[in-house]
């Protein structure tokens, strides 16, 4: 701001404090402002009224009277149907007594009618209804009472009353018209979001299939090439057999890039890319560990002559076992039963807690998953309302 003229510095100064002052004044509660409200009309009417002429009234009531309808100002923005109620009863009561809170006062003239205004404003339909007729009737009531209004003042008393009702009533119209008008912006937002995310998704699966398509072929390439090599050597042609490893080495490293394509494209926003070993069974005494940890005991059983599966096999029996145990900690399980079982030519996983919940939103992955190997995924409610996953693979012979 140092090539600014002191004149704008000035100004751009006294923006930024008004600016301040409105953001710390926005920040108080509201209750907490109405309550200093109602503080400053107490302090302001008992003043007041303690100076005006009773003209033989009873100042004593007027007062007291006074004290406790201004406290309804505190929760004019709460509850202003209690506000209206607390407002009216000392009102007229103290009219009836031989008072004048409403004869020469100024101070619950004017909260009388930000009364009104916060009736129609914070309000809804019935319990507006309500408030409204209340306070207009009762404040008219105590006129009548205590001053006597000719017929054509009792009309401008209510013309005088139907104007903050009037204000309030559009001002709540037009907040909650803002508030409508706001969400649905919000709404069509997220709706262009998710539209545009889905379009991403089905592109990346076209160009997923188009490339799973080039690998197949290149990979289809190979061996048939690689086939041509023993023949070829047999015969001698070491020239033949050379050019034939080369083409599949070519193809070789074109579809290997291609596969480098094929899970770029795959791979969600933000993931890393995975250089570490995927996890297998082997690894789940660490798994078993971590769900300790989190607070649910597990029960590890194993049983069967233990083999080297298949990575796939592998993989997909410890994703199964976690997300099992995952969801039985999430939904409140105290204590969880596992038992993974080798036969000559299945693996069986089997998970048995006391969970409140299922395993639905995970549960149509998981049987895709287990289906892609030939296996078989059940999930249930068992005798004494016990839940278990079970799983069964068949196992193909590892070399």
């Amino acid at each position: 701001m140092d090539d600014v003229d002191p004149p704008a510095r000035g100004y751009v100064g006294g923006v930024q404090k008004l600016d301040s002052v409105r953001d710390r004044v926005g920040a108080i509660d509201p209750f907490k402002a109405d309550v200093l409200l109602a503080a400053a009309f107490i302090v302001a009417a008992v003043i007041e009224l303690s100076q005006l002429d009773s003209n033989g009234d009873n100042r004593a009531v007027t007062i007291a009277a006074g004290v406790i309808a201004l406290t309804s100002l505190a929760f004019r923005r709460r509850d202003p149907l209690l506000a209206a109620g607390l407002y009216v009863v000392p009102l007229l009561a103290q009219a009836f007594l031989g008072g004048f809170l409403t004869t020469n006062s100024t101070t619950p003239f004017v909260a009388a009618i930000l009364l009104l205004y916060s009736v129609a404003r914070y309000t809804d339909g019935s319990r507006f209804r309500v408030a409204a007729p209340l306070l207009a009737g009762s404040m008219t009531a105590a006129l009548l009472i205590e001053a006597g209004l000719d017929p054509e003042e009792i009309f401008w008393a209510v013309f005088l009353f139907g104007l903050p009702l009037l204000t309030g009533r559009a001002l709540r119209s037009r907040a909650q018209l803002q508030a409508e008008l706001r969400e649905r912006t919000e709404r069509d937002e997220a709706d262009r979001e998710w539209r545009a995310e889905h379009a991403v998704e089905e592109e990346r699966t076209r160009i997923a299939a188009e490339l799973q398509t080039l690998v197949a072929n290149g990979l289809s390439a190979m061996v048939v090439q690689a086939e041509t090599v023993p023949r070829t050597v047999d015969t001698g042609d070491l020239a033949r057999a050379e050019t034939a490893l080369a083409a599949v080495e070519a193809t070789g490293r074109d579809a290997l890039t291609e596969m480098r394509r094929l899970l770029g494209v795959l791979r969600r926003d933000g993931d890393a890319l995975e250089l570490t070993p995927q996890p297998g069974l082997p690894r789940v005494l660490a798994l078993v560990e971590r769900i300790h940890e989190d607070g649910l005991p597990v029960k590890l059983r194993l049983s069967g002559a233990r083999r080297r599966l298949p990575p796939g096999i592998d993989l997909t029996g410890y994703r199964v076992l976690e997300d099992a145990l995952e969801t039985a900690a999430e939904q409140g399980a105290t204590a969880t039963d596992v038992l993974i079982h080798f036969t000559p030519d299945e693996l069986r996983v089997q998970v048995i807690d006391d969970r409140d919940g299922d395993l639905a939103d995970r549960l149509p992955g998981l049987k895709e998953r287990v289906s892609l190997y030939g296996g078989h995924l059940t999930v249930a409610r068992v005798e004494g309302g016990s839940f278990r996953v079970r799983m069964n693979l068949p196992i193909e012979e590892t070399p």
